[in-house]
């Protein structure tokens, strides 16, 4: 169980502080039950409830420093991937940012700056749609690399556009 001021990771809010552990307002009387008020990092006048009876199904934990170093440091998981940009690969990319997890983030995030490098090369545009998952993609995974680092979010997100455009 998490406790007041741990950091976790829920979904498509990202990195995000427990704030407390309490019964909501908005409960009707007979149903309490406890839940965690969180605040992400990404918007913090949004709070989020979270029931903690469904917390090893909605959240995780932040990624360790290691693993962070490793992910961003080996692109060697990013052939996995496989994505073409634009329209066609937005069922793939929607559902990889709303699982949200580290690995798949990160490889997906070094695809996408692949592909814009390679369309501004070929004299293309970068589609609309996949500039939106990365900016999406960007946020919630910078965030949580951030944090494990104790970095700021531009930092990371230069180590980790420096390793994918030389791949």
């Amino acid at each position: 169980m998490l406790k007041k001021g741990d950091h976790t990771v829920y979904g498509l809010h990202g990195l995000c502080r427990v704030e407390d552990i309490l019964v909501p307002p908005f409960i009707e009387r007979g149903k309490e039950r406890d839940y965690y008020l969180l605040i992400a990092a990404v918007d913090e006048k949004g709070l989020l409830y979270v029931p903690v009876e469904s917390e090893e199904e909605r959240l995780r934990q932040v990624t360790a420093r290691d693993e962070v170093r490793r992910l961003i440091d080996d692109p060697e998981d990013d052939a996995d991937l496989d994505i073409c940009g634009g329209k066609k690969s937005e069922p793939i990319v929607s559902a990889i940012i709303k699982r949200n997890e580290a690995g798949e983030m990160i490889s997906l995030i070094r695809k996408l700056y692949r592909l814009r490098r390679d369309r501004i090369k070929e004299g293309k545009k970068f589609a609309a749609v996949d500039e939106k998952h990365l900016a999406t993609a960007e946020k919630l995974l910078f965030s949580e690399f951030a944090y494990s680092l104790d970095c700021d979010y531009e930092e990371v997100q230069k180590q980790v556009e420096k390793i994918a455009i030389t791949c």
